[in-house]
C-alpha cells in the first residue's frame, strides 16, 4: 500500500476499527426499533389517505342561480335519465324558449314565467314527453298548489319540493314548484319511470 506522507499506521488502524465498531454498534441498537418505525410510517400514511378520501366533494346544486333560456337541456337533466333518453329508438330532443305546454292556462297566468327552456321529447310512434323549466317567482309554490289542487291535482311536498300530478286535455301533467324554479312536464304514451321525481332530485339536492 502506497504510504502517505505524515500519516501514522499506528493510529489510522485503531482509528478506523473503533469507528466501524461505533457504526456497528449503532446499527444493532437501531435493529429492534425498526419495526416500529416501519408501523408508524404506515400507519401515518394511512392516516393521511384515509383522511383525503373522507374530504367530501362540494355538491352544486343545480337549481342555484339556473339562467333557464340560456341553459342547454342537457344539464337540465341527470346522466341516468338522459342517457335513457337519448338511447331510445328514434327519439328526437327539440329545445325551446316557449312557455309550459300545460292545460292549466290560468296557472301559467298566475305564476307569470319570465324566463323557460322547454325539451321536447317525440319518437317516430308518436310518443312525446315535454317538460319545460321555467323562472317563476320564489312564493310560487303556495300559488301552485291551491291552484292545481282545485283542478283536481294529487299534490305533496318532498324537502320543499311541490310535486303533483294529474291527466288533463293536454296528456298526463306533472307539476313541480321549488323556489323561483317551475318544471312542467306534459307526457303522451311516454312517461320513462320517476321521470321528474329524478329531475326534481337533480335540481334541487
Amino acid at each position: 500500500m502506497a504510504r502517505v506522507p505524515g500519516r501514522d499506521n499506528r493510529i489510522a488502524v485503531p482509528a478506523m476499527v473503533l469507528s466501524l465498531a461505533i457504526v456497528g454498534a449503532l446499527v444493532w441498537f437501531a435493529v429492534p426499533v425498526m419495526p416500529l418505525v416501519m408501523a408508524w410510517a404506515g400507519g401515518t400514511a394511512g392516516n393521511a389517505v384515509t383522511m383525503l378520501a373522507a374530504t367530501p366533494t362540494p355538491h352544486t346544486v343545480v337549481a342555484e342561480g339556473l339562467d333557464v333560456a340560456e341553459t342547454d337541456c342537457r344539464e337540465l337533466y341527470p346522466n341516468d335519465l338522459w342517457n335513457e333518453l337519448t338511447w331510445t329508438s328514434d327519439a328526437i330532443l327539440s329545445q325551446s324558449t316557449a312557455g309550459p305546454a300545460t292545460a292549466m292556462s290560468d296557472l301559467v297566468a298566475a305564476l307569470a314565467p319570465t324566463a323557460a327552456r322547454t325539451c321536447t321529447w317525440t319518437t317516430s310512434a308518436g310518443q312525446a314527453v315535454v317538460t319545460t323549466f321555467a323562472t317563476v317567482s320564489a312564493d310560487a309554490a303556495g300559488m301552485a298548489e291551491a291552484s292545481l289542487r282545485g283542478q283536481g291535482f294529487a299534490c305533496a311536498t318532498t324537502e320543499g319540493t311541490l310535486e303533483c300530478s294529474s291527466t288533463t286535455d293536454a296528456g298526463t301533467e306533472h307539476q313541480a314548484v321549488h323556489g323561483p324554479l317551475w318544471v312542467t312536464t306534459i307526457s303522451s304514451a311516454w312517461y320513462p319511470e320517476d321521470y321528474d321525481h329524478r329531475i326534481a332530485i337533480h335540481l334541487w339536492q
